[in-house]
């Protein structure tokens, strides 16, 4: 199974989604490997050592013919990670040979790796037709305001077109709702319009600043637990998700 986590908007809680996607389906007892498009690296950094990852292949060379890359072992014995590197801008440049060219790695991978984690960056480019192309699931991450809402339609578009022309395995996108404030009737009524419109997964998750917390020291938030409700909600979250996904638990 290979997932795609992506939204054209930043902040929006992504990466923190995607590792903690990787996390949960690693503690079921899943070989897991998580893939970073994003130059920023944030996923990289929560996931595996910057220092070892400067040495390691990056994820650029997945659009490169020369073979299949290698990943580097990741932060537990379950997880693998292919890092982000600065070369990674570059690709969305590059023919669209070069995206068949990481669809056909991503699969080759798939074959030692139960599950695959994709983190893109927020733009719409090479990076993210070749992981759509490759994904049987897309998750959209957002924050339950009009103007996040707003800017998903692009990132639809192209999943529907590609699900059309390129790979119709792809399921319709996935929504999780992120940092909603509980009373806030804003955006109460947004994820209720959004609800209504799309699959939205359960519980939302609210504003806390104990996942970033968790991140900083490469833990889930449901190990790290300073806030119980919060870290209760994004193991439900996960699981709810994985599940759906049809992640077999081996624990």
């Amino acid at each position: 199974m290979i997932v795609t986590v992506a939204n054209h908007k930043g902040g929006v809680g992504k990466t923190a989604l995607a590792a903690h996607l990787v996390f949960r389906a690693a503690e079921r007892g899943n070989k897991v490997l998580a893939v970073d498009f994003d130059a920023q690296g944030n996923l990289t950094g929560t996931l595996a050592d910057r220092g070892r990852a400067l040495k390691a292949d990056g994820a650029e060379r997945l659009f490169a013919a020369d073979g299949v890359p290698v990943p580097m072992s990741g932060v537990e014995p379950d997880i693998a990670v292919l890092p982000a590197t600065a070369a990674l801008n570059a690709t969305d440049r590059g023919p669209l040979s070069q995206a068949f060219t990481a669809i056909g790695h991503l699969k080759a991978l798939h074959g030692e790796f139960g599950i695959i984690v994709i983190d893109t960056a927020p733009a719409i480019g090479l990076r993210l037709t070749a992981a759509l192309a490759a994904s049987q699931y897309l998750v959209v991450p957002l924050q339950p305001e009009s103007y996040a809402v707003d800017g998903v339609a692009s990132l639809l578009a192209e999943a529907v077109s590609i699900s059309e022309h390129m790979n119709p395995n792809l399921a319709p996108a996935e929504f999780v709702i992120n940092a909603i404030h509980p009373r806030a009737r804003q955006h109460a009524a947004t994820a209720k319009r959004l609800a209504q419109q799309f699959k939205v997964r359960t519980p939302y998750l609210r504003r806390a600043i104990a996942v970033a917390d968790a991140l900083a020291v490469k833990r889930p938030v449901w190990r790290n637990p300073t806030n119980s409700t919060v870290a209760n909600e994004w193991a439900v979250l996960c699981d709810e998700l994985l599940d759906a996904f049809g992640v077999v638990d081996w624990r």
